[in-house]
């Protein structure tokens, strides 16, 4: 499995060089068969022209696969509302007792912390 993720990711990653692996591969034919310019020898063109051409097609390729994407997805949103059951019987309730500012006030010594520096 990760062999194959492997691959995939290397050429994923390779795919922009592909014209140019084509076009080393297929030197002789490309510059002989497709080349435009093989009227002109002093342009010095040996295919380039065709190389252009390819390359051009693969980014227009890419950025068409792109716009695709982008327009495949769109966001949903769905919130599940839940009724709520509220009782109507009232239940007497004993009287809690209310904080006292004595009940709430807690001490603790930090002048053992607080020292000046000794010098």
């Amino acid at each position: 499995m990760k062999q194959t993720l492997l691959i995939i990711a290397i050429v994923i990653c390779l795919k922009p060089i592909f014209p140019f692996m084509e076009y080393v591969v297929n030197y002789d034919y490309i510059s002989k068969v497709l080349c435009i310019n093989q009227d002109k020898p002093e342009l010095e063109c040996n295919g380039k022209c065709a190389l252009m051409k390819s390359i051009e097609k693969s980014t227009q390729e890419e950025h068409n696969e792109q716009a695709v994407v982008k327009s495949e997805f769109q966001l949903l949103f769905h919130q599940n509302n839940q009724d709520v059951f509220v009782s109507t019987q009232i239940s007497p309730q004993k009287k809690s007792k209310i904080l006292s500012a004595e009940s709430n006030y807690h001490f603790k010594s930090v002048f053992s912390l607080l020292r000046p520096p000794i010098s």
